[in-house]
């Protein structure tokens, strides 16, 4: 009877510190929302050609999607706002589309050139070291995630892991590899060259210029794995700041009349780069954007649901997000319970949108059923 007291004793204080660490893991947030940002500048509202088609991607969103949060622009003017819009949320795979916009205006400045190779840069791995003909391998050649580069890398999805090639299988620029080896070194490469962290380049070149509302330096963190010397960065932003970003492609480059990204290289990183099968909607890649080019429109999509389209032929972006949780915890709690957006689902409110704006439609607007 003592050792069974015991033992019950023992098993209710192992269960009450599993349950205090999940807690203090729940609690202890990867970053810190915050106020406000002192150079915030609110958006004006456009009054839809269309109210009806807004009302019904309003009664859409909740009851046939899981998105947490939408946002819409038109010609810089807020169309459409629902859920969470203004929460920083993980942005994932979206990440890259951000940085490729800092990579333009890193070279136009003068930090860096696409024809550089990573010998030029001393760019390694330590863990894993490169060999002489994967030191050839240009940043325009990560841009276009064509290094021929294949090693573990943060990040990775089973999909990437599975997909990956034989390493030495391909030449570098021979081959398209969707590859985050590419992705964390050229994050590498940009805060050696250019001596700012991705978190302070983008809330110094793009956030306060664009009157971001939320996002901040410190929501870009940092995943250091042990078999790579290059860490993840994963930036967090908000819907509605993330549409900002995505208007400022939709006026190449442009934003209130100032130009932010140099219009040549908004041009140039939505070029279709190389071809992509069986990957719907998308057919293409860019430098770091993804291409729907049957659409007309260009893509920073990003796991768990985070879906942004830029379809600069009618000015029109829209934002879809998915929550996936600002700690360890929460994120394992949406992989398990919550689970992926669909992009259909986004090209349906894409096709409302359009109509909501009072822009001619085309048929590869709206996805087949």
């Amino acid at each position: 009877m003592i050792r069974r007291n015991r033992f019950a004793r023992v098993l209710l204080a192992a269960l009450a510190l599993a349950a205090a660490t999940a807690a203090a893991i729940a609690a202890w947030p990867a970053i810190r929302i915050g106020a406000a940002n002192a150079t915030a500048t609110p958006l004006p509202r456009e009054r839809p050609a269309d109210p009806a088609a807004v009302r019904e991607a309003y009664a859409y969103l909740p009851a046939h999607t899981r998105f947490d949060a939408f946002v819409a622009l038109h010609r810089g003017r807020e169309l459409a706002r629902w859920g969470e819009a203004d929460l920083p949320i993980n942005t994932h795979s979206v990440r890259k589309s951000l940085l490729s916009a800092l990579y333009g205006i890193a070279i136009a400045r003068g930090y860096v050139r696409p024809e550089q190779t990573l010998a030029e840069l001393g760019i390694d791995d330590r863990v894993v070291p490169l060999t002489p003909m994967e030191k050839t391998a240009t940043v325009r050649d990560l841009l276009m995630s064509r290094s021929g580069i294949y090693i573990e890398a943060a990040g990775e999805a089973q999909g990437m892991k599975d997909g990956r090639p034989r390493r030495g299988s391909h030449r570098p620029g021979e081959f398209f590899y969707y590859n985050n080896w590419d992705f964390n070194a050229l994050g590498t490469i940009f805060e050696r060259r250019t001596g700012l962290s991705i978190g302070e380049a983008l809330e110094q070149w793009i956030a306060r210029p664009l009157g971001m509302t939320a996002f901040k330096a410190a929501h870009v963190i940092y995943d250091q794995p042990s078999y790579s010397e290059h860490r993840q960065f994963v930036i967090f932003m908000s819907a509605a700041d993330l549409a900002r970003f995505g208007m400022l492609y939709a006026d190449q480059g442009r934003w209130n009349g100032r130009q932010i990204v140099p219009a040549d290289w908004v041009r140039d990183s939505t070029r279709a780069w190389s071809p992509v099968p069986d990957r719907d909607p998308f057919d293409a890649y860019g430098y770091l954007w993804w291409l729907d080019r049957d659409a007309d429109t260009v893509w920073a999509d990003g796991w768990g649901g985070q879906f942004m389209i830029v379809d600069a032929r009618r000015h029109l972006v829209l934002v879809s997000r998915n929550d996936t949780g600002r700690s360890l915890l929460q994120l394992g709690w949406f992989a398990l319970f919550d689970g992926d957006g669909w992009r259909s689902h986004h090209q349906h409110l894409h096709a409302l949108m359009i109509r909501a704006a009072g822009e001619a439609a085309s048929p590869a607007a709206e996805p087949s059923r």
